[in-house]
């Protein structure tokens, strides 16, 4: 204990000696420290934000849409809907119709997806109002021409929600009046209304649409005691509905938000792993420099090796020695490392619009390495001091 301690006083005291080589040195262990904890982080981060994305479409609903990858695939009709809709553990449907179509609001014009649909859609893809109000079955019943307009597609239109909200647009050369905004909901393709206008779907049968129009998507929730089963009950039966035997291919398509969430979510794991990887070569690198560093220092400090082998000295105390000293800049490293790692995870997490996840497995694991790789860096100086001959070295200019 006494040699380590000594070992210690003397490892700060050669630091001190050499302040710009210590501080060269460090900063290669800190660069791989650092890099490796934000790079996971913000990765874990990335991963959560995607699961969180999905997850906003709910673990209780699947979306029903004809096959793009099918050359059987056929539309989807309502008595597919009424087919689902008669499937154990499917609580409620709704359809949507959809369409692109020329936005105006005043001098503003914008090519929007407007979707007819059903007051359902709300409960199903849990849709906030940010402004006005969501139409009602009454307005679907009277095929009145109101909208919903998404949080991007108000914002295209230059209006705000509260402003939006009364405003009369044209759509398609066809007049509604908004009666609400949503709220961001964030999500991709499937799942985001943001970029769209909710219609009732009569408003726009035999106008911007043909009358009884192809469905664009079916959405499915199920029933508590149904979560686990309904989505392969519902692809059992519409393959019965569309008459399709064992060996033809589904001629629709059954997307699971949950489903999607895992794969997605297990490719962005793989990618901040890699990336972490990359990092650490960096770590590497740092060690090398700590290696050259201490080959200087043992050459440096040969004399006062014979001096120490002179009084008394033990090979294994000139090895502890120079271990210690390779020890402590490593750690001392890997610990600003962390800091300037966690200011860094939250930086580019900011500019990426992401919340770092930070990993203490990651943390321990990234001071661990940077200490073993102080050890392998150290310990060849480490052994070649402890072999030089005491005669050798106190003649040794």
């Amino acid at each position: 204990m006494i040699i380590v301690l000594e070992s210690l006083r003397l490892a700060f005291t050669s630091l001190r000696a050499n302040p710009l080589r210590a501080i060269l040195t460090i900063l290669g262990i800190v660069i791989g420290v650092a890099a490796v904890v934000a790079l996971t982080s913000i990765g874990g981060g990335s991963t959560r934000a995607v699961e969180n994305r999905f997850n906003a479409f709910g673990t209780d609903t699947i979306t029903v849409q004809s096959s793009r990858f099918s050359s059987n695939a056929t539309p989807l009709t309502t008595s597919d809907l009424a087919a689902i809709a008669a499937t154990p553990g499917v609580k409620t449907t709704v359809y949507t119709v959809d369409t692109n179509a020329s936005v105006s609001a005043g001098s503003t014009t914008a090519m929007e997806t407007v979707t007819g649909t059903f007051p359902q859609i709300r409960t199903i893809d849990q849709l906030t109002v940010d402004a006005g109000t969501f139409f009602s079955q009454f307005a679907v019943a009277n095929s009145l021409p109101v909208a919903v307009l998404g949080s991007t597609a108000a914002s295209d239109l230059g209006l705000t929600p509260l402003r939006a909200v009364g405003q009369t647009i044209a759509v398609g050369g066809v007049r509604f009046k908004v009666i609400g905004v949503l709220a961001s909901q964030g999500g991709i393709s499937f799942g985001s209304v943001d970029s769209s206008l909710l219609v009732p779907l009569g408003s726009i049968e035999g106008r911007l649409v043909g009358f009884h129009p192809d469905i664009s998507s079916i959405r499915v929730q199920a029933t508590p005691a149904g979560v686990d089963t309904f989505a392969s009950a519902v692809e059992s039966t519409l393959r019965t509905q569309h008459d399709l035997t064992s060996s033809e291919q589904n001629d629709f398509q059954i997307i699971n938000a949950s489903s999607i969430a895992s794969a997605v979510s297990s490719s962005t794991k793989t990618l901040t792993e890699l990336m972490a990887a990359i990092a650490a070569i960096s770590l590497i690198v740092g060690g090398i420099g700590v290696a050259n560093v201490m080959l200087v220092t043992v050459r440096e400090r040969t004399r006062e090796i014979g001096v120490r082998r002179a009084v008394g000295a033990t090979r294994r105390d000139i090895v502890t020695q120079f271990l210690v000293d390779a020890v402590v800049i490593s750690l001392i490293g890997g610990v600003v490392g962390l800091g300037v790692g966690f200011g860094s995870a939250f930086a580019g997490g900011s500019a990426l619009s992401v919340t770092p996840v930070f990993s203490w497995t990651a943390v321990i694991l990234a001071i661990v390495v940077a200490v073993v790789v102080g050890v392998v860096a150290g310990i060849g100086p480490a052994l070649q001091a402890s072999s030089v001959e005491p005669t050798m070295a106190l003649r040794y200019e």
